[in-house]
């Protein structure tokens, strides 16, 4: 079994960033780095203003999408996979940008920031779990309203069938490159969702085996609907009935190809506790529904 990371590789990342990418998909429980939305929709201009592009100069001088992220502080902190980013240094995150509010790639809204510093979820492990990172942005994001992060030990957002989604701008072809993936030529300019439907850790499990945890993961997804390759570091989302927020349940990590018939994606699950404190360590002020 091969498992597909959904980090954006290829062309689109220099190689200090590319090698920390390879680096953890030999370590992950398959070989190949890979997750753009399968089976979704483009999306208007706007509509979640929270998304992140993450962006690396290439040796074109130009700034490419390789993962995705959200805004859950307005004074400069982007939630995204460990993956996007373990092993990146000062150097790299010199040559890094990222673009909050942007729907279209090749668009101008938006606000674009550099990086000030980046720090992987310590419980992060070389099979992947915990896959969590934050990205420290040089100032903060004035006028786009963070997203708000589901509570640890919240399982009613959770609940095995219920629709969520995920967006980001990955390929969204069911094969985006053959076996084992890494083209990243299918990117979309153009933001695209997708809802899914949560997975029970149970049929999680029977898909992937041990390689599942379900204390820190959520799968979601069916035949022909997942997210794929670009969108890694993205959200999976839902709004609670009768209320206008987003609520951001999980991290863009891994899978078993794309929209694959028995293979949902897979998420870093915020609930989990570890997880939820990590973040609130950093005194960030993040909202809560």
């Amino acid at each position: 079994m091969s498992l597909l990371r959904r980090v954006a590789a290829g062309t689109l990342i220099a190689t200090a960033v590319l090698a920390a990418s390879a680096q953890v998909a030999s370590a992950a429980p398959g070989s190949d780095v890979t997750p753009q939305i399968v089976g979704g929709t483009g999306v208007p201009d706007g509509k979640y203003p929270f998304m992140a592009s993450l962006q690396f100069k290439g040796g074109d001088n130009k700034f490419n999408h390789f993962c995705g992220g959200t805004l859950i502080d307005g004074r400069g902190a982007i939630l995204t996979a460990a993956h996007c980013v373990v092993g990146t240094t000062e150097k790299d995150w010199a040559k890094m940008r990222v673009v909050v509010g942007r729907t279209k790639l090749s668009g101008t809204q938006g606000q674009v920031r550099k990086v000030a510093a980046v720090t992987v979820f310590p419980g992060y492990t070389k099979n992947g779990h915990g896959d969590a990172a934050l990205i420290f942005l040089d100032k903060g994001v004035k006028g786009i309203k963070p997203i708000q992060l589901v509570t640890p030990g919240t399982d009613a957002l959770e609940r095995p069938g219920r629709q969520v989604v995920v967006t980001g701008w990955g390929v969204t072809s069911k094969d985006p490159a053959g076996p084992g993936g890494g083209d990243t030529s299918g990117v979309t300019d153009r933001m695209r969702e997708v809802a899914v439907p949560v997975v029970s850790d149970n049929e999680c499990l029977i898909s992937y085996g041990k390689a599942f945890n379900p204390k820190t993961e959520i799968c979601a997804g069916r035949t022909g609907k997942d997210s794929c390759q670009g969108d890694s570091g993205g959200p999976l989302f839902s709004k609670v009935p009768g209320r206008p927020e987003f609520i951001q349940l999980g991290v863009v990590s891994w899978g078993e190809g794309c929209a694959a018939t028995g293979f949902p994606g897979v998420y870093t699950r915020i609930s989990e506790q570890r997880t939820g404190d990590w973040i609130a360590r950093f005194g960030l002020e993040i909202p809560q529904p």
